[in-house]
């Protein structure tokens, strides 16, 4: 009986975790993409894209974004040169049910060393 009340909690814990934010840098750009469940997503979400610069907040940036219904993600992204070095936090929220979730990454080289091929 404990394992199946503990096999029953899991489940219900899983709606909660739904949302996913990564962050990858690939190609000069840094792509930050947003995933959710797509039957979280019935009649579309508005989301806002907040990124947050570790220096100067001139270089912040806020966008929002029409998620359609039915769809599972979207993404946003930067292009790295020009960017501060540091530690960047990229914040989306769910404009809907004002729900959020963040994620960081480190910039501590903007030279074209960091994009050769091995």
């Amino acid at each position: 009986m404990k394992r199946i009340i503990a096999a029953l909690s899991f489940f219900m814990v899983l709606p909660i975790v739904a949302a996913d934010l990564q962050c990858k840098i690939e190609n000069e750009r840094i792509y930050c993409r947003y995933f959710l469940d797509r039957s979280d997503n019935q009649n579309g979400k508005e989301v806002e894209f907040r990124w947050i610069s570790p220096g100067d907040s001139g270089d912040d940036r806020i966008r929002h974004f029409r998620i359609p219904p039915q769809h599972g993600s979207v993404y946003d992204y930067r292009f790295l040169p020009g960017r501060a070095k540091g530690v960047w936090h990229v914040k989306v929220i769910d404009l809907d049910t004002n729900e959020s979730i963040e994620t960081t990454f480190d910039i501590n080289s903007t030279d074209d060393s960091m994009f050769e091929e091995d």
